[in-house]
């Protein structure tokens, strides 16, 4: 008896999400040529070389396409990066330390995170609201795996401290794509971020340090 071959379907799922990547990759390049106003239903099909109604099949709308970009794209860190080796250290000062090390080297090699980083304050555009979410989201889920995992120190406000130290870093990074020094601080080399990252490391030493109540006056 001569059976015939069945015939293979036709790879409709390694298709879309072949499609799905080339028009989130095409979100970055915008971003990087265009500015964040740049990115359009229109401008993204043609940059991703598809047809516009594939966008709206596989997102649903523009909104769509900011909210898996910013989920599933390279713009921020992921918390598992971030905690790699972490139990090995000891203390609440040398997690923090390690994490914004960690945080400058991801910010450094994420141009379309720098872009949106320096664009953001005054252009509040729908993907940026989605790609804050995502990263306030992923920090807060980082500062309690970290508070999880180390002894926070009484009267510590970890929360207060990562957050003005990581916004320091942003900037001071989105900063570096224009200009070489901040306030006669170099901001560009290995070198200079050696020299932060000594403050860095004094300011959370001070900031974690015991605190003594003085004593009244009789």
């Amino acid at each position: 008896m001569v059976t015939k071959a069945r015939s293979k379907p036709a790879p409709r799922r390694r298709d879309r999400e072949k499609t799905e990547k080339a028009i989130l990759d095409a979100v970055g390049r915008l971003i990087l040529r265009d500015g964040l106003s740049g990115v359009g239903i229109n401008a993204l099909a043609r940059e991703a070389g598809v047809d516009k109604v594939l966008i709206y099949r596989y997102f649903g709308d523009l909104d769509g396409v900011y909210s898996a970009y910013a989920e599933h794209g390279d713009f921020w860190w992921t918390v598992e990066d971030m905690l790699d080796g972490i139990d090995e250290i000891g203390s609440l000062a040398d997690a923090l330390k390690t994490g914004m090390r960690r945080h400058a080297a991801e910010m450094q090699k994420r141009p379309v995170t720098l872009a949106v980083i320096a664009a953001e304050p005054s252009n509040r555009t729908p993907l940026v609201v989605a790609l804050e979410e995502v990263r306030e989201r992923r920090s807060l889920e980082l500062m309690a795996e970290i508070a999880r995992r180390v002894a926070v120190p009484k009267g510590a406000d970890a929360a207060v401290l990562t957050g003005l130290l990581a916004a320091a870093i942003d900037y001071l990074i989105a900063r570096a794509q224009k200009i070489r020094v901040y306030g006669g601080v170099g901001i560009r080399t290995e070198d200079d971020w050696t020299r932060i990252f000594e403050t860095i490391d004094a300011m959370i030493d001070g900031a974690l340090a015991p605190r003594t109540r003085g004593r009244k006056k009789s």
